[in-house]
């Protein structure tokens, strides 16, 4: 991603991020796997801070698009209360927003603290935007296939292993059945066992 855009606001991030709306949480580009960065009620605390701070760019029921390095302005207001990791946090969080992203278009106007117009989204914004979404799909869909492989793996070891069961019943049976088969080769009509030796039974010995 294109470190200038506001999705890019922790430098230390490894990861690029697709936010699920529902948990707040983040997937990695590179591991595939999701990260949850703050609680609902951790996510309302910062909103509200910032609203009652700055009203004319965190607003309930409107998103604006921010200026790039905004979170850079907010730290410079030794007013909040806030750290500067949970700003982070909150800031790719809200960056990541369903309604952010679908304004996230060339020429949408990127608005300060303060309200104000200072700039605008580039045609370069939204390629980079388009790139790491890209980028997502994949590595999600690397990480469902290897997932699914794994599943089919386990399936055929648990097949091969209730098959070689099945063999092994089958083949157990066959020799219960073969010694049966021989021990009454070798009686007589009165159920006396024969002599390998002799065509006489040796009396008295019975199965």
């Amino acid at each position: 991603m294109n470190k200038d855009l506001e999705m890019s606001l922790d430098k230390n991030t490894e990861f690029k991020s697709e936010l699920d709306d529902k948990n707040n949480t983040m997937v990695s580009h590179k591991k595939g796997r999701a990260y949850f960065l703050l609680t609902d009620e951790e996510y309302k605390k910062v909103f509200e801070e910032l609203s009652d701070k700055y009203p004319k760019l965190f607003i309930k029921d409107r998103v604006l698009i921010m200026k790039k390095g905004i979170h850079r302005d907010i730290f410079d207001d030794s007013g909040l209360r806030l750290s500067k990791t949970m700003i982070r946090k909150f800031l790719q969080l809200y960056s990541k927003k369903r309604k952010y992203r679908e304004l996230h278009i060339e020429n949408t106007p990127r608005y300060d603290l303060e309200g104000k117009e200072v700039g605008a989204v580039t045609k370069e914004d939204v390629e980079s935007l388009r790139r790491q979404q890209e980028e997502i799909k994949k590595v999600i869909a690397a990480k469902r296939g290897k997932q699914q492989k794994l599943k089919n793996n386990k399936g055929a070891l648990e097949n091969k292993g209730t098959h070689n069961s099945k063999e092994s019943n089958t083949n157990s049976i066959k020799d219960r059945h073969n010694i049966v088969k021989k021990a009454v080769a070798n009686q007589d009509n009165s159920g006396n066992i024969k002599s390998p030796n002799s065509t006489k039974p040796k009396l008295g010995l019975k199965l």
